[in-house]
């Protein structure tokens, strides 16, 4: 973030406002990171009651999310010796859930009708039997998941960090 800034800055299309929130983010972002491995025990927990019993598993995300789900899938491939797939949020409910019915949704930092759209494919997996994990920020009440790991509210285009984190922690724990 701080190329693309130093970049901007560069190029005369620099917006004050805009930089100045997202270098505070990044200052305020490590103090978030401690609050998420605060609670890796019940993340363990979560990942013990769910991973167990789930053969197949997959990833989603959107916008940066997908970022922070591809780099979720890689590790938890690596650690759980599984192959697992890993999509954009909408693009899941147009393959048969069932064959998946553990979806991890990196959803930290999302907002309005993007956080909205989120929610109906969250509600989607559940009809059709999948077991969708939502990780979403602080206070966010829209998912109407299996469970949902909540990270502190960073800069919205700052979560997908914190997506990644529980993400990591949920693959290690299970």
């Amino acid at each position: 973030w701080v190329l693309a800034l130093a970049i901007a800055r560069a190029a005369g299309v620099a917006d004050d406002a805009r930089e100045d929130e997202l270098l505070r983010g990044l200052l305020a972002l490590p103090d978030a990171m401690r609050e998420v491995l605060a609670q890796d025990a019940a993340i363990e927990a979560l990942a013990k009651a769910h991973a167990p019993q789930r053969r197949h598993w997959a990833l989603v995300g959107n916008g940066h999310n997908k970022i922070a789900a591809a780099e979720v899938r890689i590790k938890l491939s690596e650690l759980c010796y599984k192959s697992i797939a890993c999509d954009a949020t909408e693009d899941k409910k147009h393959i048969d859930l069932s064959s998946e019915p553990l979806i991890l949704v990196c959803a930290a930092g999302l907002e309005g009708s993007t956080a909205d759209d989120v929610a109906k494919e969250v509600a989607i997996f559940k009809a059709h039997k999948a077991t969708p994990i939502v990780f979403a920020t602080e206070g966010e009440t829209r998912y109407d998941a299996d469970a949902v790991i909540e990270v502190p509210q960073v800069d919205p285009t700052l979560g997908f960090v914190l997506s990644a984190m529980v993400g990591h922690l949920f693959g290690y724990e299970a």
